[in-house]
């Protein structure tokens, strides 16, 4: 039956990311057929009678004695034939190349194709404009050659997003993806049936938007040719949405914000974009967010965390190309190291005490170094030379840790032997860390014969006999104590 047709289709209100949450789980793109209008020709037979009778063209160019148009399950022809295989009366279908994708075509006894026959365009016009994230056509040609067309995709706000050299497979003995394999064609010119296995065959060409026409609506679709054949027919828009907006970051929490090293804590998100599509990323900083670095497997929606300083985390939630991140969250790791004020430490040397603002726990030490457990002093006297691990543990708090190093006896000269030869000429005693320095030298008698309060200048004895001679050394240790040290010092000349 001949007559205009406009279609009608279900459609959604909107393609968003609410309505992809709702999809099943094994859906990664929600997929709608779209209503249009704007198709110029019936090349599918129905009911009975002859071809001529309910279409209006072909879907092929042909000749005098054979044009073929397709059929639904419908069609008989005059000599009471069926097809054994055909279109669906209703026009609706799902493909067999992409799980969801649906396609609603026109009606069987209406115009059913935008028929482009050698070089020409058309266009199909959205009866509801929606946004989605891909268009997809159903098309197909016959007297199929390489010729490539374009496509335009065209949106309410007056912009558009042109296809070039897209390629639409003829109908017969192609290996492209199929959206349907009709399985049967009729001849208009003598009603003949030709039943194929695997052929005639509709195609879906896939138009993905570009991430910046996401929210845009889509209201036409332009399809171009310019060569003679083959002869074009687009017979149907399904719209597919995914990830229309950016998904929300939301933000992060953890479960403790304040550890011990090598504790852990168990990072989540609140307020973030849930949704079978929504995949996860979390990213630390360790220079107060300036630099973000992807942490490798954290790629859920929770993520436990070991970290071994002061770290940022935030998650980027991805859902197709779009982005968003969560606000980030602070996890502060208390330091695990601590020191001994003065070093370095000589076995001769004052005891070393703990470099503490306060001390309320209990300390331990390795390789023999004598501790005391209640405020840390080690006595270096007592304590072997060697490297030592002292731990504090502290009643409340983490357990920190350091080493110190137990050095020999600092060697005091005893002798000097002024004859210019580069060799124990002076008397120098060099000290680590101190202050109020001051050196003073006296003759067996008692008289002083050298004082001084630089360290690096030394006593060469040169208006001095050789003999036996006292020192005295007085200085302020960096830990505030006044400190002095006397020894005996023979002169040789």
């Amino acid at each position: 039956m001949k007559k205009t047709f406009t279609r009608f289709a279900w459609l959604p209100v909107a393609l968003g990311l609410g309505m992809l949450a709702a999809a099943p789980a094994t859906a990664q793109t929600v997929y709608v057929p779209a209503a249009v209008t704007g198709y110029t020709a019936d090349v599918i037979a129905n009911g009975p009678g002859a071809v001529a009778n309910s279409t209006t063209n072909t879907v092929d160019r042909g000749n005098a004695t054979v044009r073929w148009c397709f059929a639904d399950s419908t069609f008989v022809n005059p000599s009471g034939q069926r097809p054994t295989r055909a279109l669906p009366p209703s026009g609706f279908f799902r493909s067999r190349t992409t799980p969801g994708l649906t396609y609603q075509m026109g009606p069987s006894n209406g115009n059913n194709s935008l028929r482009i026959d050698g070089a020409g365009a058309g266009t199909l016009t959205l009866t509801n404009p929606q946004a989605c994230s891909e268009v997809l056509v159903l098309a197909t040609e016959g007297n199929g050659s390489s010729a490539s067309k374009t496509f335009v995709v065209g949106f309410t706000d007056g912009t558009t997003q042109t296809f070039t050299g897209v390629a639409v497979p003829d109908w017969f003995g192609n290996g492209a993806t199929p959206a349907i394999i009709v399985g049967s064609r009729v001849n208009r010119p003598d009603n003949s049936i030709d039943n194929q296995p695997n052929d005639p065959t509709i195609y879906e060409v896939r138009l993905p938007l570009a991430v910046a026409n996401y929210g845009k609506a889509v209201r036409n679709l332009t399809v171009s040719k310019t060569s003679t054949d083959p002869v074009l027919n687009v017979m149907g828009v399904s719209l597919g949405a995914t990830c229309l907006t950016a998904p929300a970051g939301g933000t992060a929490a953890a479960s403790a914000t304040a550890i011990c090293p090598g504790a852990s804590t168990t990072l989540s998100l609140s307020g973030n974009s849930v949704s079978v599509l929504i995949g996860y990323q979390w990213q630390a900083s360790t220079d107060n967010g300036v630099t973000w670095t992807p942490i490798g497997g954290a790629t859920g929606s929770t993520y436990t965390a070991q970290p071994t300083v002061t770290t940022q985390y935030r998650a980027r939630v991805n859902c197709s190309q779009q982005t968003g991140f969560s606000t980030p969250v602070t996890v502060t790791v208390t330091p695990d190291n601590f020191g001994y004020r003065c070093g370095p430490f000589y076995k001769n040397g004052p005891n070393a005490v703990p470099d503490l603002a306060a001390v309320a726990g209990t300390f331990a030490a390795t390789n023999g170094l004598v501790i005391n457990p209640t405020t840390g002093e080690v006595d270096l006297k007592a304590s072997p030379v060697g490297t030592a691990t002292i731990t504090y543990t502290p009643t409340s708090g983490c357990a920190r840790v350091t080493q110190l190093e137990v050095q020999k006896e600092l060697m005091y000269p005893n002798i000097i032997t002024a004859n210019q030869d580069g060799k124990n000429d002076a008397l120098k005693v060099t000290l680590p860390n101190v202050t109020g320095y001051r050196l003073q030298v006296f003759n067996r008698w008692g008289k002083r014969v050298y004082a001084s309060t630089n360290a690096a200048e030394g006593w060469s004895a040169a208006d001095s006999p050789a003999g036996t001679y006292y020192y005295l050394l007085e200085y302020t240790s960096c830990a505030g104590r006044h400190e002095s040290y006397k020894n005996w010092l023979e002169v040789v000349k």
